[in-house]
Formats: C-alpha cells, sequence, structure tokens
C-alpha cells in the first residue's frame, strides 16, 4: 500500500515536471510566433515603404529632373518663356526689348507734336541676370526645394527686365528735338555810336522748355503702357542784362584822353606802336572788370606782324621784337591815370624813357609783365585810338562825372651818377679811345594824382615810387 502511494508520488512529480516543460515549449513556441509576425511586420512594412518611395520619388524625380527648359509657368515682363530653351527664350527676351525701345511717344510743344522714340530719349531695357534668375529656376538647390519651385512656378512667377535712361542722350535728344521751339531771351545791348557813345537795344524776355520737367516726365514712363502724347512745359526765360542798367552804366562821354610822340624814322618800332594800338582800339571794359593790356593785345608774335627792335633788358638797350610796344602801354597808363582809375599792376623800366614824364611810363612783356586797371566807374569803358605818322593817343570814354578834374605831379627824390667803365680793346692803338655808350642818370621818382571835383580837392593819391638804373658810359681803350 505505501509501495503504491510512493508509486504515485514519483508520477506525480514526473507529470509535473513534464507539464513545466511543455509549458515552457509552448512559451518558446509563442515567442517565436511573436518574433516572426514582427519579422513579417517589418518586412512587410519596409516592402509598403519601398513601394510608396518608388511610387512616389520615380514620379517626383521625372517631374523635378532637367529638361533644359524654363519652368511653365515662367514670364519675363509678361512674356511666356514656360517650356523654351534658354536660347530660344534669349530670342523672344531681345525681340520684346527692341519693341519696347522702338516704342514711339509725341512731345506736344503747344505749336507741334513731335514723334520721338523711346531708344533715341535714351532708354535702356536689359535682362541683366532676369534671364539667368529665370533659367535657374527649379534647377538649384535641394529636391525639395527644386519642386517647391516648380509648383510655385506652374501657378504663374513674372520677373521683370531692367530699365535705365542713359541721361546724356536723353539730354542731347531733347535739345537736338526741342531748341528750335525755345524762343530764349536776349540781353539788352549796345553798339558804339561814331560818336564814341552807346546807342542801347532793349531786351527781350524768351520761353524755354523746362528741361528738369520733361526729364522727369520721360524717366516716369510706363513703357509698358506709355501714353501717346506729353505736352512740353515751357518757362518764362529772364535775361541778365536790361536795358535799364545799360543805360545806368552807359558810356556818356570822354574821361581821358594821352598823346605821345615817336621818331617815324625807325620804322620797326613805329610799325610795332601802329599794330598794339590797333589790337587796343575799340576794347569795352564791363563795369567792375579789370583793363588788362596783355589780355587785350596778346602775345606779341613775328604771325602778328610784330618787328624787332630796340627793347631794354636787364639795363641794356638791345635788339628785341616788338620793340616799342611799351610806348603804347605808357600811352595808355597816362590816359587811365587820368581817368582816375585805380592801378593794380604797373611797372617801370629799368632805364629813363623820353616819350613820357619820368614817373608817368609802364612796361610790358607777355604774359605776365602786365599794365592793369580795375574799372570802378559804376559803367562800361571804351577804348579808341589813334595813330599818326609819328604818334599814338589813346582815349578812354565812360560814365562822366561832371566837374572832375584829375592830374599827375612827379618829383624827383635823386638823381643816380652815371659810372664810366673802360674796357681794354687790344685791337686798338695805344692810347687810344672810342666811347662805345653814352651813358644816362638813373633816378628815383615820386608821383601823385591830384583829383579835383568843382575846382575843389577831393583827394590826393601817391602812386608807385619809380626807379630807374643809370646807364654807364662805356669807353674802349687801346692797350
Amino acid at each position: 500500500m505505501e509501495d503504491s502511494q510512493d508509486q504515485q508520488v514519483d508520477k506525480a512529480g514526473e507529470q509535473g515536471a513534464v507539464n513545466e516543460f511543455n509549458g515552457e515549449r509552448q512559451r518558446s513556441r509563442r515567442r517565436n510566433r511573436r518574433t516572426v509576425i514582427k519579422k513579417r511586420r517589418v518586412f512587410i512594412l519596409s516592402g509598403l515603404i519601398l513601394i510608396i518611395l518608388l511610387s512616389v520619388g520615380i514620379p517626383l524625380w521625372i517631374y523635378t529632373r532637367d529638361q533644359h527648359v524654363m519652368l511653365p509657368g515662367i514670364k519675363i515682363s509678361g512674356i511666356d518663356v514656360g517650356n523654351l530653351s534658354r536660347d530660344k527664350a534669349k530670342e523672344t527676351i531681345d525681340h520684346e526689348i527692341n519693341r519696347l525701345e522702338d516704342q514711339t511717344i509725341k512731345l506736344n510743344t503747344g505749336k507741334q507734336s513731335l514723334e520721338v522714340k523711346l531708344r533715341d530719349l535714351g532708354l535702356l531695357v536689359t535682362d541683366d541676370s532676369v534671364l539667368q534668375k529665370a533659367y535657374d529656376m527649379g534647377r538649384t538647390g535641394s529636391l525639395g526645394h527644386r519642386l517647391v519651385t516648380k509648383i510655385s512656378a506652374s501657378k504663374g512667377i513674372n520677373l521683370e527686365l531692367s530699365k535705365s535712361w542713359d541721361d546724356p542722350k536723353l539730354k542731347d535728344c531733347l535739345s537736338k528735338t526741342l531748341n528750335e521751339y525755345n524762343d530764349p531771351a536776349k540781353d539788352a545791348s549796345f553798339e558804339i555810336t561814331d560818336n564814341n557813345t552807346m546807342s542801347i537795344q532793349s531786351e527781350h524776355v524768351g520761353f524755354v522748355y523746362n528741361p528738369e520737367t520733361i526729364t522727369s516726365q520721360i524717366k516716369e514712363i510706363d513703357i509698358y503702357k506709355p501714353p501717346s502724347e506729353i505736352k512740353v512745359e515751357f518757362k518764362e526765360q529772364v535775361p541778365q542784362l536790361t536795358s535799364k542798367v545799360l543805360d545806368d552804366q552807359k558810356v556818356t562821354g570822354l574821361l581821358a584822353s594821352y598823346t605821345t610822340h615817336f621818331d617815324p624814322s625807325q620804322t620797326a618800332r613805329s610799325e610795332n606802336v601802329r599794330i598794339a594800338a590797333k589790337a587796343l582800339d575799340k576794347s569795352i571794359i564791363k563795369p567792375g572788370d579789370i583793363l588788362s593790356f596783355n589780355n587785350i593785345v596778346g602775345e606779341r608774335t613775328v604771325e602778328g606782324g610784330y618787328k624787332d627792335a630796340y627793347i631794354i633788358v636787364n639795363g641794356q638797350f638791345v635788339p628785341g621784337l616788338a620793340g616799342g610796344i611799351c610806348q603804347v602801354s605808357s600811352t595808355l597808363y597816362n590816359t587811365g591815370l587820368l581817368a582816375n582809375l585805380p592801378v593794380t599792376q604797373r611797372s617801370n623800366h629799368d632805364l629813363a624813357i623820353t616819350y613820357v614824364p619820368l614817373g608817368q611810363d609802364a612796361t610790358v612783356a607777355y604774359p605776365d609783365l602786365d599794365l592793369k586797371f580795375n574799372n570802378n566807374t559804376g559803367g562800361y569803358l571804351l577804348i579808341r585810338t589813334r595813330t599818326s605818322a609819328n604818334s599814338i593817343t589813346i582815349e578812354l570814354y565812360g560814365k562822366v562825372k561832371p566837374g572832375q578834374e584829375v592830374s599827375i605831379s612827379n618829383t624827383t627824390e635823386s638823381v643816380l651818377p652815371v659810372e664810366e667803365q673802360r674796357h681794354v680793346d687790344e685791337t686798338m692803338a695805344h692810347g687810344a679811345a672810342i666811347v662805345k655808350q653814352h651813358g644816362q642818370p638813373g633816378y628815383i621818382v615820386n608821383s601823385t594824382r591830384t583829383v579835383k571835383l568843382n575846382g575843389k580837392v577831393v583827394s590826393t593819391e601817391p602812386l608807385q615810387k619809380s626807379v630807374y638804373k643809370a646807364l654807364p658810359t662805356i669807353i674802349a681803350v687801346g692797350s
């Protein structure tokens, strides 16, 4: 009985072990099944993803691949360039640029409408970088960026051409087109009569087109819908010089006159005097301007007819071009002094001369050594010159101040003695002597200008001091 119970216990243990083994086995099988199911799901999911990627990616690649044409939907300034190659798009846009620049508008002057091309007015239309930008759309960036760009283009993208204006060309075209319709202002003017007075012609108020306004109007044109006509605005142009001003500044009579004499046998010198005097004749100096001898007479040249004659250089009388011309400047100097003009530049000769009193000469040399006066008379100055066989007269006409008298006085401060210089000449006999150069004294001279008004002294003005070198006597002696 007891053995039977033990056996039952053993059997029960064995059954329990079997059951536990079987349970573990079942659990292992279930785990394996779950693993298999998971692997199947991953495989199926991977397959599905692959299928989706292939089904989407291939069409996407096909949709975004470069077909070497502009994206559909792209326009440049309203011109459809979609599906065009770059070269074809360039050709199309160049044609449009030419059409835009070739458009015409009319400029209405009030008297006539003048047709001009925008190209002639300086319009410049260029594709610049816009053509390249259009071509690059859908070709740069990531696949996603290209996709977005292509989708955007399909909805329509418009890129604008560049517009500019060539300002010098615009200004030149307006000038050529409109200048003949201007009525420019004219200043009052005058003519010198035979009596050396002024005959005044009145001014004219004008009307001229306003370049700022018309330029602004043209630059604001919508070149895609230009106006058929632009009205040109004309503005009043006021003359700068009126007859009233001229009347206040006109020549009313003779201010001063001065005459000097020369030796007509010195033909070259006499001719130089006449040429320079002719150059001065009828010169006009405006109120406030400078009367410059060199500016009026100009450079003295052989081509101008000037000849060689004696001039003073470094304290010596030597032959030189235009010798004698200083007699003309000295004559003008005295005329200007007597007209009470302020002297702004004057130099005396190195040596004393005889055709004007000491202290009243003026030497000149082009271009820097000049004789200048300031026209402070409040009116115009007219220079008239006359030459005879042996004289030159210079007259200054202007705004006469009644009752005015001007005089010049000179005082010799000192006389510089003549030195005697003896130079040995070996070609001469012993004891022989020849005067090669006759000397002359030098001088220091003070000059004064006195002005009277109705007989009463109103000013006494010291003029520039004149210093003349002494010319030595030169004697050649035998050895």
